[in-house]
Order: C-alpha cells, then structure tokens, then sequence
C-alpha cells in the first residue's frame, strides 16, 4: 500500500479502532465525489476516539431536549435492540445553563458540503432566514472532489456535449443499482441535474468557466457508450485549475448566499437536534472554543456526509465489507467524514438504512486495465474483466485467494485503452493521457526485478515489463506451478482472441485483446483490498428528503441530504457518468431546499 496511508487490521476494523483521517482534497486525487466536513481533531475539538463519547444515540429516552410521542420512542427503543453499537446511545441533553450564545432562524442546514450548500443557497434566494453551520475553520475550509456528474448542464450543452434522455439515465441507473434505489430520488436527479448545475455554475464568470474541462469529451477514436446492458454518457463539469476549483466554486456560491441573506458559522460542530413534542424545533452545537451554541429553528437539514472517519460506525453498518476481509488485512480509507449527522438523526428516532450501505470504492478489489487478462493467486483467469462498471467486475476478488493478482498486457495496450467508457475509474484516451501510460510502461522496463509502484482506485500494484512472457513470469512469480498456470491461461485466452468469442466468461467479442506482441508487461497487486474513499448512504429518507422513523413516517422538520442518506445508489457507488456523487449531491441538495420550503408554507407534514 502507499506509504504514509492509514491503514486498518480486521482486527482492528471488528474492534472499531481508530485510524487518522486522510483528506482527499487535500491529496488533490479524488474525482467523483461528494463534499464533506473536516474530521482532524484540529478542526472539531475531538479524536477519532471520541467521537463515539461525544452527544450519542437515540430516542428511546425522553429529554427536555428530546421529547418523542410514545409511539416513536416505541420504535426507537426496537431499534435500539437490534444493535447496541455505543454510536446509538443518546448522549445526555444539553443544560441550556451550559448554553453560551444563542441564534434564531427558519432553518439550519449543518454542513458546507455539495448538499448543504446548494440547499442553503436556494433557501436564502427564497427569503428565509438560513444558518449554516460547518465544523470547518473558514480560513481552512476545502471542498472535495473534482468532477460533477451532471447531465443536461448548460455549460456542457454549450460546447457540444449531446443532452442525454433523462428516462433512459433514469432506467440504465435503476439497472445499475438493481433498483435498490430509491425511484424517486434518482429520477429528481435525472430531471432536474442539468438545471441544478446551471444554478450552482452561475455564480462564475466566463473567465472562471472557460478553465472547466470535460471528462470524456469529445468522446476518443473508439471510446464506447456501453458495456452489454450498462449504459455510460460524458457529461461531467471538471474543475481541476488552482484558480477556479470545487473550492473556490463553493466560496463563490457562499457569497451569493449571504448576498440573499444567509448566514454562515464556521468552526461550528453540532452535536445535538432539540424537539418539542414529535417536531424538530432546533440543535446544540459546539463552537471552536468548545462552547454550546444553541439554535432556535422550525426546520433543520442534515448535509453531514458519510462515516469513513468513524470505525465504531464501520463495524456497526458496513458488515458486508467487514465480513470480505481476511483475519489479517488491512484496509485503506480516505475518510471523509464522522457520521455526526447520522448519529444525531437516530437518537431522535430517524431510521438507519439496514439493506446496505454504498461505499465509494470499498466494495470492490480489480487488479489492473480491463483491457488486459486478470488472473488469480494461482494465475487462472475468474471473470470477464470487460462486465459491467469498473465496481462490479471488482466484486468477484473480495472473496477469494489474496495471496495476490495478475493482469497481463502486452505492447499495445495503449492502442487498447482507447476502449473505454465515460466511467469512474476508466481511461479517458487523450494524447496526454496515453502518454502518461507510455511512460510508465517504460519506466517499468527500466525497473527490471524491482518493478515500478502505481495505484489505481482499487488498490496500489508493482507493475513489471519485460521482452517475453518468460521473463516477465521470472520477475512476477517463483511458484513454477502458477508460473505455468499462468502460460496456459494466456494460451487459452488467446485462442478465445482469436475466435472472437469469450466461451470462459462471456467477455464481447470486440473487446479481446490477445496477448502476443511484446514487450509485455504485468500489473501484481498485494493482498490488500484497495482505498474506500467515503460512505455513500445512512439514513432513510422519502422523495421530500425528510428523514423518517422506524414506521417510515417524516419526522416533523428534520431533513437531509447527501452522503449522511441512503437511496441513491443502493449498496454500491457506480457511474454511468464520471463525478455522479457530486452532481446528485448538487441536485437533491437543491432540491431538498424545495422540499423545507414547502414544509414551511405547510406544505409537508
């Protein structure tokens, strides 16, 4: 793995130990991804250790701070038997004689990611009285991610990229999630993401807009719009420039905002939701003195991001990823955020989502281009490395042999790549692109026996180059059992090449690339499963973005929004479109602004 990475044993994983925090925007390599709080112990007054000691879990008590219906604390308190990870344990209600400052407003939105932002600034545009708060410092405040996944934006309609029919995004979305989705959220995104993102870029001048880049447009000699029955698209606003990036974006949207008269508190963590009856009437929060900070509010939305940051929570929501692990590995996580917002949503009742959770590339473990051969530990062939998005050809390794894996290509692999989708984690096949892979090949025949280091968004690999298949077994492998299961799974892969036919596992046709012109060259990855860059999922949320309780009823002023809620991928991060988690993130952040706008004309319950 990458040096200097956290990494965490399933010891310690099943434990809920604690790992340092790794900022991908801050590591400037994260597209694709929604925006999120920072969780060093600088920025929130805490350790990852506390997190879990900090205002815990939930509404099977009643508080003068936390008063639920019988009916509702009836629910929580079944809730509550189902799982007794500490996270779920309401902490006690804070004193207001503990309270130091005190603010009033319509709502408040907790947190300045993609969600909280775009919801915020709709609200203030509207007149109602808005608080932000974020648990960042102003002065160090940094959005993650790059690219926006937004189909029928203005700005990619104008230089060409062709509009895209929102009914057959929706249907390729729901096929890509096995329509454990919610429908609803998902076709809000696919209606309404073109006109969301012209809001959230309108706040940019010509200037700023011209240094925006296009992922996969124009599309490359050869680039795909399909892989079997998954669908892809370009159609991704990119804004990798020092001067006009996510986070200058966001800091121009804040100052619309204020213009419509928003208010933003940094350095502000809330910590917990305040009710009256079954209603929501506002939050405790700490500021960067570590004082109580009370809010007076009709209406609170949750834009809290994930739980990367939290192990506790791990262990507790993500079991299908902690029961692949092997008794001794180890997991890299790029955490994004501490689950603060789901936390505090279920001590007042909101339901957890139980079917499973997303995760940004935790899920899955590929071991190289798919235009190469992918072979096991004991150097067979397993999959078609072609199948599906790059997520779902990865599932099949999570359970199997780690000792370590093979993918194979020879001298046109650059010739190959060009054979790619508009995905998360593909090749775009530009000039500069493919002379960077060229590069890199040569630098690995240069390394002989000692390879060349790379990752990928799967995990970190040693990629060997030689002049025949002998030589380079030689440098990947001293089993001469695997050695020769290697040669004969190249043999029998070829043949099927040439026949144009995957008879193994049904790769296309079109999409065979023998084995056969050296140099030659082979990507070995550890035993590792590879980086999970957040959680995409959480809390359980209707078309409205309102969090609901255990009987899936709304509770009366508490929404969300983002990556602190289920329903929009299922169990698994996919892209039809690169930089989908943020665009949807920009859309239903919106779009939940609508929703507490109608709560408060009395709209909603």
């Amino acid at each position: 793995m990458k040096k200097n990475t956290p990494m965490i044993s399933r010891r310690d994983f099943l434990r809920g130990a604690a790992a340092g925090a790794v900022s991908l925007a801050g590591m400037g390599i994260l597209g694709g991804c929604a925006g999120g709080t920072d969780t060093s112990a600088a920025a929130q007054g805490t350790t990852a250790e506390s997190t879990t000691e900090a205002p815990s879990s939930a509404a099977a008590e009643t508080s003068a701070s936390s008063v639920k219906g019988d009916e509702t604390a009836e629910a929580a308190a079944s809730s509550a038997a189902v799982s007794q990870a500490g996270w779920r344990t309401a902490p006690d209600p804070v004193d207001d004689s503990q309270i130091k400052e005190t603010h009033d407003a319509d709502v408040v939105v907790v947190g300045h990611g993609y969600a909280g932002l775009n919801a915020c600034r709709y609200l203030a545009a509207q007149g109602v009285k808005v608080i932000l708060i974020e648990s960042q410092a102003e002065d160090r405040y940094m959005a993650m991610g790059n690219e926006a996944g937004t189909p029928n934006a203005k700005a990619l309609l104008d230089r060409g990229v062709p509009a895209i029919d929102p009914i057959e995004y929706y249907n390729n979305w729901m096929l890509n999630c096995n329509y454990q989705a919610n429908p609803q959220l998902v076709m809000k995104f696919c209606q309404n993401s073109g006109a969301s993102m012209d809001e959230y870029l309108s706040v940019l001048s010509d200037e700023d807009l011209s240094q925006m880049t296009t992922a996969f447009y124009p599309p490359t000699p050869n680039q795909m719009d399909h892989i079997g029955a998954y669908k892809f698209w370009p159609g991704t606003c990119s804004f990798y420039s020092q001067e006009c990036n996510q986070t200058y974006i966001h800091k121009k949207n804040r100052e619309k905002a204020i213009a419509d008269g928003a208010t933003f508190l940094f350095s502000m963590e809330a910590q917990q939701l305040i009710m009256d009856g079954d209603s929501i009437t506002g939050l405790v929060a700490a500021n960067g003195d570590g004082e109580y900070v009370k809010f007076n509010c009709k209406a609170v939305v949750l834009a809290t991001g994930g739980f990367g940051a939290n192990k506790e929570m791990q262990e507790d929501l993500l079991k299908d990823l902690g029961g692949c692990l092997t008794p001794d590995e180890s997991f890299a996580v790029l955490m994004d955020s501490d689950g603060k917002g789901i936390q505090m949503a279920s001590w007042v009742g909101g339901k957890v989502d139980s079917l499973g959770i997303a995760t940004m590339n935790g899920k899955h473990y590929h071991p190289g281009y798919p235009q190469g051969l992918w072979l096991d530990a004991y150097g067979k062939r397993y999959c078609n490395e072609y199948w599906g998005p790059v997520e779902f050809r990865g599932r099949p390794a999570l359970q199997m042999n780690r000792d370590g894996f093979y993918a194979i290509y020879d001298s046109k692999l650059t010739d190959y790549l060009a054979y790619s989708v508009p995905s998360h984690g593909s090749t775009y096949a530009s000039e500069e692109n493919i002379n960077s892979v060229k590069e890199e090949l040569e630098a690995a025949m240069a390394a002989g026996k000692e390879g060349v280091e790379g990752h990928d968004l799967s995990a970190t690999f040693t990629r060997y180059g030689a002049d025949t298949i002998d030589e380079l077994l030689d440098l990947v492998c001293q089993d001469e059992k695997v050695k020769a299961n290697i040669k004969a799974s190249i043999e029998r892969y070829n043949e099927l090449c040439a026949k144009k036919q995957d008879d193994d596992f049904g790769r296309e046709g079109d999409l065979m690339f023998p084995i056969e012109q050296g140099p030659f060259y082979c990507d070995v990855k550890p035993s590792d499963i590879g980086w999970m860059m957040c959680t995409c999922g959480g809390l359980v949320i209707n078309a409205e973005q309102q969090v609901l309780d255990s009987y899936y009823k709304p509770i009366s002023g508490l929404f969300a929004s983002g990556n602190c809620t289920s329903g929009r991928f299922g169990t698994e991060y996919f892209t039809p479109t690169p930089g989908v988690s943020l665009g949807i993130a920009i859309t239903l952040g919106r779009e939940c602004g609508k929703s507490v706008e109608k709560f408060l004309k009395g709209e909603l319950s």
